[in-house]
C-alpha cells in the first residue's frame, strides 16, 4: 500500500509495511505524519497537524462532531479552545476544555490579547487538541509560543507558523508574537 503524504510529497510505504502487521489504519496515518511533521489529511477537522510525540499535542481547526469523534479515538483529554463559541461549539468534544478566545478585533490589534505565553506554558495534558476556527492564525502563534518554551529557537518556530498559515496582516496576533519571541 502507497500513501503519499500531502505535506512532503513522499510516499511512505517502506514505513506502512513495517507498521502495518502492528498498528490499525488510523495509528499508521498518526505515525506517518508524526514522522514528517505534515499536515493529516482529516475532512472533518481543518489543518490537523501534530506539534509533538510526547506528550501528544496535536493542532487544527474546529472539528466538525465527526471530528471531536476522531479526537477522542486517538486518546484526546484536553482541549484549548482559541477561537469564541460563535465560531464553533465545542459541546461535542466530550472532554476537558480550556478557553483562551481572541476575537477578531484583539487578532486586528484594536484589543489587548490575552496572554496566551502563559497558558502555552502551563502543564498541558497527555493528549491534548489546540484550535482555533481553521487551525493557521490563533493556533500557529499559540503553537509557536508554546515551541519557544520547548527549546524551539524563535526563527523555527515562527518559520513553523508561516510555513501552517499564519498571517502577518493580523497585527495584534503579528505584533504579540514579535513582543514575546
Amino acid at each position: 500500500m502507497k500513501l503519499r503524504c500531502t505535506g512532503c510529497a513522499k510516499d511512505h510505504h517502506d514505513l506502512i509495511a513495517v507498521t502495518r502487521a502492528k498498528l490499525k489504519m488510523k495509528s499508521v496515518y498518526l505515525l506517518l505524519f508524526l514522522l514528517c511533521g505534515c499536515v493529516m489529511p482529516q475532512p472533518d477537522i481543518p489543518n490537523l497537524a501534530v506539534v509533538s510525540v510526547h506528550p501528544l499535542i496535536l493542532r487544527g481547526g474546529q472539528p466538525t462532531d465527526a471530528g471531536w469523534k476522531y479526537l477522542r479515538g486517538l486518546g484526546v483529554t484536553q482541549d484549548i479552545k482559541l477561537n469564541e463559541e460563535s465560531e464553533g461549539s465545542d459541546n461535542a468534544a466530550a472532554i476537558e476544555v480550556l478557553r483562551a478566545p481572541v476575537n477578531l478585533r484583539q487578532q486586528l490589534g484594536f484589543q489587548p490579547m490575552p496572554d496566551l505565553a502563559a497558558l502555552a506554558i502551563v502543564d498541558i495534558h497527555d493528549p491534548t487538541f489546540i484550535h482555533c476556527e481553521h487551525g493557521q492564525d490563533r493556533t500557529g502563534l499559540f503553537v509557536a509560543l508554546y515551541r519557544i518554551h520547548h527549546g524551539w529557537t524563535a526563527q523555527d518556530a515562527e518559520s513553523e507558523m508561516l510555513r501552517l498559515g499564519f498571517h502577518k496582516e493580523l497585527r495584534g496576533l503579528w505584533d504579540y508574537w514579535q513582543k514575546q519571541k
